[in-house]
């Protein structure tokens, strides 16, 4: 099994969005024609999303530095010819001395060690952009696939005018026929028909534009023919209090958690620096003339009359201090635009109560009362057109608000990067 794979194995049944979206896949494949739920849109990204190609080579490269920051400093072989091509007992080389010498740089501070942390707090912190981004990514997808169910939505809701504005045309047809009404009537309803049907035309092209959107979020084609869910199952309202407790886990949280650590430890390693190594070194030395060998032994090391690295001290404590902020900051903000999701998720949610059990009945009851009233002739065709557009414009608000609420739930998980709706995910994945 390669990388990929192993990676939707081991990230598929934790991704927050879903466990939140799953719902949306409930069995409602047409016969002979191709289908695509969520979760199928969910797994063809993670395994093929572009943006999610590179993570796999940028923790190899991590990898391999840390390999070469946790190496010791290679032994120096060093070899020195002295008293040679000169004049009297230096002539050619009768007063030769040379010397072999190995010596080894000794680092002192544990330079090594924070070296290899700081290799380790990249890392951390590469892992940290790589969930975010994952989150991100498959935010992206499933709010395309809710884009699409919208618009199937509304290519239903349009189709049902249509109809009805085709009945309405029917009946008023007859009664201009029969001399009960003019023929300005009849064009009145020909027109909002006309009308009625452009818009589908209009909608059809935005569907295969949409479908479109969708298949690019794993850089394919388009392969289905209609999509499965109903933006009607809508989810629960989470807690206030859960919201706010998630903020400490969400990936924006930890990302900065990751950036403190990753200054912290360059602010260790520019410490470590101001420490000064020394070499010792050992070897061997042929006296020509005297026709004598001799051991040679050496040790250097600077000597720190000036601090050359308090710049970077300084530098890197400043950034560290700057990542601390930066975190308390992203925490305020994410309180912040929870709240703020929260709270127009639960205007929207009192919306759809509104308008499902008081305004759709009411226009759906005003609707037949003007229809039976014009072939009566109680109300004229400018009432039963009006009955018409309110009708359907509060059938389209039901809709836009449906969709901004799985959207504001959507928002909702990237931010805290968490489900908030799996006991829902649980009974229909078990279905």
């Amino acid at each position: 099994m390669n990388y990929q794979s192993n990676l939707f194995a081991n990230r598929l049944l934790i991704c927050p969005l879903l466990l939140a979206l799953t719902l949306w896949a409930m069995p409602a494949r047409a016969e002979n024609q191709p289908s695509l739920n969520l979760t199928t849109a969910i797994e063809r990204t993670l395994l093929q999303s572009p943006q999610l190609q590179q993570f796999p080579y940028q923790q190899r490269a991590l990898e391999a530095q840390k390999r070469h920051a946790g190496l010791p400093p290679n032994p120096q072989l060093q070899a020195d010819l002295e008293n040679v091509l000169g004049t009297g007992q230096s002539r050619g080389l009768s007063g030769a001395e040379l010397t072999l010498s190995l010596s080894q740089l000794i680092e002192m501070g544990d330079k090594r060690l924070k070296r290899v942390d700081l290799v380790d707090a990249r890392s951390s912190q590469l892992q940290q952009d790589f969930e975010r981004q994952r989150l991100d990514t498959l935010s992206d997808v499933a709010a395309r696939y809710l884009q699409a169910l919208r618009v199937d939505a509304l290519l239903t809701w349009n189709q049902r005018r249509i109809q009805i504005e085709q009945q309405a045309l029917a009946v008023i047809q007859q009664r201009a026929s029969a001399g009960a009404v003019g023929q300005a009537d009849v064009l009145r309803m020909q027109l909002l028909l006309e009308r009625s049907e452009s818009r589908q035309q209009q909608l059809n092209g935005e569907r295969k534009l949409a479908y479109q959107q969708l298949a690019a979020s794993w850089g394919d084609e388009v392969d289905f023919a209609q999509l499965e869910g109903q933006l009607q199952q809508l989810q629960s309202l989470p807690e206030q209090e859960t919201l706010e407790q998630a903020i400490l886990s969400s990936p924006a949280f930890l990302q900065t958690h990751s950036l403190i650590r990753l200054r912290e430890a360059q602010l260790r390693l520019s410490e470590a620096k101001s420490t000064a190594d020394f070499s010792f070194g050992a070897g061997i030395r042929r006296l020509e003339g005297q026709n004598d060998n001799a051991l040679v032994f050496s040790f250097s090391m600077p000597l720190q009359l000036y601090d050359r690295n308090q710049g970077n001290i300084a530098a890197a404590h400043a950034d560290y201090e700057a990542g601390i902020l930066q975190q308390q900051l992203t925490q305020t903000e994410l309180r912040m635009a929870l709240l703020e999701i929260y709270q127009a998720m639960l205007n929207n949610h009192q919306q759809i109560d509104r308008l499902q059990e008081k305004l759709v009945p009411l226009t759906q009851e005003l609707l037949k009362q003007t229809e039976t009233g014009y072939q009566t002739g109680q109300y004229n065709v400018l009432q039963w057109i009006d009955a018409q557009i309110e009708s359907f414009s509060v059938e389209r608000d039901l809709i836009e608000a449906q969709t901004a609420v799985h959207l504001q739930l959507l928002e909702l998980e990237r931010l805290t990067g968490m489900p908030l709706s799996r006991s829902i995910f649980t009974a229909s994945y078990q279905e």
